[in-house]
């Protein structure tokens, strides 16, 4: 067992035993409320700062660079060679746009400009090298496109058009990834792990206090839940059983976001995104 996966474990056991107890379009979400939205849960507690990459996880976060792990505690990632680690950052990439098309769907445009703005300074220029170092190809003038729609007001056809390229550049370069179904459900933990640690600093003992991260942590389960869809049938054929129960934990979380722009009261806790990636994470272990 290498030194990775006595971590993994470690941390699994120790934190599925504490937050258990305590708790890109076409996603079926109605652009006009986010009350069908789909949610997962993470292993790790909150980060101490804000923003994504500064929790302690491997898997989880934002931090500009190459995709190490930045917290105490978390081994060294290089997204260069790790699978996980690259899915998870793009996405990050995709869950934030979600997010700002999601909102300039629903007219919160000024809303959306946050969003858009994200991926480009927090995650992608440490990135591309990762997508090069795999024969993929960057997608800076797709991303850049669609910020420049967003933030001239274009006609909502416009920037639909510019997200569905977006999305679509994307998951090129997700597809240059070759990966296990292990891999692929530990890239569900990371995205969630990271919802978790936004979801902690948006809402706090049932107050909404930072709707951008309360966003971000929407937009990142979402993805996570789309990844599961979109699993190649040869991978989800290994192991049905185990991406069927996965997509449970996910879809039982709905009530996490009653809305992608809520009053002051959002009656949520982060632990719960935090035992679900800790369950996550172990049937991802189990696998190998």
């Amino acid at each position: 067992m290498n030194e990775r996966r006595k971590l993994w474990i470690s941390m699994s056991v120790a934190l599925f035993g504490t937050s258990v107890v305590a708790a890109d379009q076409d996603t079926g979400l109605d652009p006009g409320s986010a009350s069908t939205v789909v949610v997962q849960d993470s292993a790790q507690g909150p980060g101490e700062g804000e923003g994504e990459g500064e929790g302690s996880q491997a898997y989880a976060g934002e931090g500009e660079g190459e995709g190490e792990g930045e917290g105490e505690g978390a081994a060294p990632v290089d997204i260069k060679t790790d699978a996980p680690a690259y899915l998870t950052r793009l996405g990050l990439i995709r869950g934030h746009l979600m997010v700002g098309f999601t909102l300039y769907s629903q007219g919160e445009a000024d809303m959306a400009r946050t969003h858009m703005k994200h991926p480009r300074d927090e995650l992608y220029a440490g990135l591309v090298p990762a997508i090069e170092h795999r024969g993929g190809r960057a997608f800076d003038d797709q991303l850049s496109a669609l910020a420049t729609a967003v933030e001239k007001g274009a006609e909502q056809a416009g920037v639909a058009a510019a997200y569905e390229a977006l999305v679509e550049a994307i998951r090129a370069a997700e597809d240059t990834a070759e990966t296990t179904l292990s891999d692929e459900l530990l890239s569900v933990m990371g995205l969630l792990r990271t919802a978790g640690e936004e979801y902690a600093i948006g809402v706090e003992e049932g107050r909404l206090v930072n709707a951008h991260e309360y966003q971000d942590a929407w937009g990142f389960t979402q993805i996570a839940m789309k990844r599961l869809g979109e699993l190649p049938q040869d991978l989800r054929d290994q192991a049905p059983e185990v991406v069927e129960r996965v997509e449970s934990i996910v879809g039982d979380l709905s009530e996490l976001w009653p809305e992608l722009v809520p009053g002051d009261s959002v009656e949520g806790e982060a632990s719960r995104l935090y035992g679900a990636a800790a369950r996550v994470e172990l049937a991802a272990l189990g696998l190998e």
